[in-house]
């Protein structure tokens, strides 16, 4: 009990993901309350599409997480860091790993929600192509950022592997509308790119047009995110060499 508040692992899952469930859920079930009889048609392909493209989110930015904490676990991240390996090099290799195991999910989900649901992933044509794309960009620069902060407090917020895009599906408005959502939660939904996605899916299957501009500001987002979270990434990757910091965690 005495190291209980210290450790992070523990604080998430008393107190993250109880308000994680509540707070998502709580707006799913507000979302169905206030719906007409002419939106609910759509309620399920809302909710089992919003389930598959998720997965595209949260697999690429565990994927990446886990990748790089398997090398504390297995106490061989000293031993990378001592390679003449650049930090673009590991870059691609992490990216190129992550998304391999990711299409191979992609395909189980997509069988899956097809199989037991009837849930046609290709019902979107085209624009199954930038969904993907976008929610996968979402994932990796959650996962550098993840990877970052590992590198610099090692076991201490291994649990964010886990749990830090977890924190950004609330915004995400997965099953639900923006609209929705409290104001401020609005506010911060217009800085997620993941939420115009989704808002773009729901748009596709009741309308089957797609809002090009909500995909266009989400892939700038995603750009500077992106550059955002790779330098901070690439900071402590330099300092662990340098200083050593990462010696005590291997």
């Amino acid at each position: 009990m005495v190291v209980w508040p210290k450790d992070l692992g523990a604080m998430v899952d008393s107190f993250w993901w109880p308000s994680f469930d509540m707070l998502l859920w709580g707006l799913m079930t507000v979302y169905i309350q206030r719906q007409q009889e002419t939106a609910m048609p759509f309620i399920t392909s809302f909710i089992i599409g919003g389930i598959v493209f998720w997965m595209f989110v949260y697999r690429s930015q565990q994927e990446m997480g886990v990748l790089f904490l398997r090398e504390f676990w297995d106490r061989n991240l000293l031993a990378v860091l001592s390679t003449p390996i650049s930090i673009a090099e590991y870059f691609v290799a992490t990216m190129c790993v992550g998304v391999l195991k990711l299409i191979l999910s992609g395909v189980y989900m997509a069988l899956l929600g097809y199989l037991l649901f009837q849930f046609n992933i290709f019902l979107f044509g085209w624009y199954l192509i930038p969904f993907i794309l976008t929610l996968t960009v979402v994932g990796l620069w959650t996962g550098f950022l993840v990877i970052g902060l590992v590198i610099q407090y090692g076991y201490r917020v291994q649990s964010l592997a886990w749990s830090m895009i977890m924190i950004i599906m609330p915004f995400s408005a997965v099953f639900y509308p923006v609209s929705i959502l409290p104001g401020w939660m609005q506010s911060i939904a217009r800085f997620i790119p993941s939420s115009y996605v989704f808002e773009s899916m729901r748009q596709v299957i009741v309308k089957g047009t797609l809002d090009v501009q909500s995909l266009l500001i989400a892939n700038i987002l995603n750009l500077v995110y992106t550059i955002l979270s790779c330098l901070f990434f690439a900071w402590g990757f330099r300092r662990a060499r340098e200083k050593g910091i990462i010696v005590k965690f291997s």
